[in-house]
Order: C-alpha cells, then sequence, then structure tokens
C-alpha cells in the first residue's frame, strides 16, 4: 500500500501548465525565504524567557489556588497571568511586565519579523528600573531577559517563616493591567 494514491494522475494532468506553476511557485517560494532569513534569535530568546516564567507561574498558582495540577485546567498563559493578584503580592507587581511578555511571544506568533518596541515593554522597564537600579540594557529582547528571572523571584513562594514578611511587605503595592485602565 502506497500512503499517497493518484500522484502521478496529478503531475500528469498540472505538466501542461507546469510553467504557470513554477513562476507562482517561485513566487511563494522568495516569501518563504524571506521569512526563513529573518533573525530568529529574539524569537528563541523571548519564547525561552516566556516559558520559563510560565514555569514559575504554574507553581505560584498551585500554590496559591491549591491546585495539584494547573495543567489539567488547560489555561492559556495570558488566563494565568491574568488569574495573578494585582495588589497585596509580590506577584502583583511583576504582573504587568508578564503580560507585556506575552503580548510581545503572541506578536512573534503572527509576525516573524516582528520589532519589539519599547512602548510595548514599558511594565518590564518599570520593574527593571526599580530591581535594578544604574542598569541599562542594549535592547527590548534583553530587557525581557533580564526581567525573566526578577518575574520568576517574585513568582516564587516563599517559604513559611518569609511568607509574613512577604505578606506585609507587599500590602500596599497594587499593580494596573496594562492593557485595562486607559493604559
Amino acid at each position: 500500500m502506497k500512503d499517497i494514491d493518484g500522484i502521478h494522475e496529478v503531475l500528469e494532468a498540472l505538466q501542461p501548465h507546469w510553467a504557470d506553476i513554477e513562476a507562482d511557485f517561485e513566487r511563494h517560494n522568495q516569501r518563504f525565504l524571506q521569512l526563513a532569513s529573518v533573525d530568529h534569535d529574539a524569537i528563541g530568546r523571548v519564547l525561552r524567557a516566556h516559558l520559563i516564567i510560565e514555569s514559575f507561574l504554574n507553581t505560584f498558582l498551585e500554590a496559591q489556588l491549591h491546585l495539584e495540577n494547573i495543567h489539567a485546567v488547560k489555561l492559556s498563559f495570558f488566563q494565568k497571568a491574568k488569574l495573578l493578584p494585582t495588589q497585596g503580592s509580590s506577584a502583583a507587581a511583576v504582573r504587568p511586565g508578564i503580560l507585556q511578555v506575552n503580548a510581545v511571544r503572541n506578536k512573534f506568533g503572527h509576525r516573524l519579523d516582528h520589532q519589539i518596541e519599547q512602548h510595548e515593554i514599558s511594565a518590564v522597564f518599570e520593574i527593571l528600573h526599580a530591581a535594578r537600579p544604574g542598569v541599562r540594557f542594549s535592547g527590548p529582547v534583553e530587557a525581557i531577559e533580564a526581567f525573566s528571572p526578577v518575574a520568576c523571584a517574585f513568582l516564587a513562594v516563599p517559604p513559611s517563616n518569609l511568607q509574613k514578611l512577604f505578606i506585609e511587605a507587599f500590602s500596599n503595592l497594587r499593580s494596573h493591567d496594562p492593557y485595562e485602565d486607559g493604559a
């Protein structure tokens, strides 16, 4: 048994139109080559940061929501990030940046040649300015990479002997959703 039946008949039917087919293929192939030649380093670096943040996000939500397996719920990254508290928690401080990193990752999912603008990750820069004062980043990708360990640290569930300290320290913190409240 063949995997594909009738391929020879298809080629015979198309043979009289082969020049037009090849010209059309070449047009599509040029587009493919253009997309394939885009520097994918930024995409990979943003995706890696996104995946690492998601791992810590899962652990945080499992602990806070008393879930045994957040994967069974099959929430998207965005849905998980929206479950993060907006106040009174270390997670609230990094929530807007996490949402922005996700938005950037999604833009790469739709446009391989997306160029990240600083305004797209304003919350990332805001938390980095507080967490790493004086540090400059050569571009948005480097800022996202630097934000990733900060976000993960703020999502890390502190041991029981430090939980009260964290609760008190973050009790008055409030973050705003970068896609709501007119932001």
